[in-house]
C-alpha cells in the first residue's frame, strides 16, 4: 500500500513539475505577446484547459502526499514534503489564482502577467524539490 501511494504522489508531483517548468519557461512569458483585445478570451480558455489537469492532479498529490505523511512518518514525509505541497496550494490560491482573477475582469495588464511569471517561480521550484525529494526517498 506505501509503495502505490508512493508512486501515486511520484508520478502526480513528476506532471505538475514538467507542466509548472513548460509554463513558467513557454506559456507564461508568451502572454505578454498576446494583443490586448484577444487576451481576455485567452485567459479565460487558459484557466478553464488548465484547470482540468492542474485540480485532479493537484488533488491526488495531496491525497498521496497526506497518505504517505501519516503511514510513514518521516521527517521527509511528514515534514517537508508536507510543508512544500502545502507551500503550493497557498501560492496557487492567494497568489496565481487571484493573479489569473485580476487578468480575466480587467484585461492585458503587462504589470500583471509580469508578477504571474515572477511569483510562479515559488511554485516551479517547490514542486522540483517536491518531485526530486520523492524520487530521493524511494
Amino acid at each position: 500500500m506505501l509503495d502505490w501511494i508512493l508512486n501515486i504522489h511520484t508520478f502526480a508531483s513528476g506532471i505538475m513539475t514538467g507542466l509548472v517548468w513548460f509554463v513558467q519557461i513557454n506559456h507564461y512569458p508568451l502572454f505578454l505577446y498576446i494583443n490586448a483585445e484577444d487576451f481576455p478570451k485567452y485567459e479565460e480558455q487558459h484557466v478553464r484547459r488548465t484547470g482540468w489537469i492542474v485540480a485532479p492532479t493537484m488533488l491526488i498529490e495531496l491525497c498521496a502526499c497526506i497518505g504517505l505523511a501519516c503511514l510513514h512518518p518521516s521527517f521527509w514525509f511528514s515534514y517537508v514534503n508536507s510543508a512544500l505541497v502545502i507551500t503550493i496550494w497557498l501560492s496557487t490560491f492567494f497568489i496565481q489564482m487571484p493573479i489569473h482573477g485580476r487578468l480575466r475582469k480587467m484585461g492585458k495588464a503587462d504589470h500583471s502577467i509580469r508578477t504571474l511569471i515572477f511569483s510562479n517561480w515559488l511554485r516551479t521550484i517547490t514542486w522540483t524539490v517536491v518531485f526530486v525529494g520523492l524520487l530521493l526517498n524511494r
